[in-house]
């Protein structure tokens, strides 16, 4: 067995955004089938979609009953989700707002977590 701990209580969440600073991370360092990668490594991984709550405790749920090898998470999420200036835009990964971008982020969001409610 790859992990002699077993370190069953390791549990790791990669964000799957697909941006990076300067783009798209397919144009600049792509990781294809990163499942693959983690699963070779002698991981559990579980695949979700990072924007939802639910998905996310589920994940975390399924996490804490494996037992012999530790849990990666991959959360498929939208850099930006909610802000539709800065959503999947790579401007701003590091980007800072202005006054105004910074308002009406706040709008959209509180907009969209009324809705929600």
């Amino acid at each position: 067995m790859l992990f002699r701990s077993k370190l069953d209580n390791l549990v790791g969440i990669v964000d799957r955004n697909r941006i990076q600073a300067t783009g798209p991370t397919k144009d600049i360092f792509d990781i294809p089938e990163i499942e693959t990668k983690w699963k070779a490594f002698g991981w559990n991984v579980l695949t979700i979609d990072g924007h939802d709550v639910k998905a996310i405790l589920g994940a975390l749920d399924m996490a804490e009953t494996m037992k012999g090898k530790p849990t990666v998470i991959v959360a498929d999420t939208v850099k930006g989700k909610g802000v539709s200036f800065a959503e999947n835009t790579a401007a701003f990964h590091n980007g800072i707002m202005s006054k105004e971008q910074y308002e009406q982020a706040l709008s959209e969001i509180e907009t969209a977590r009324a809705a929600a409610v």
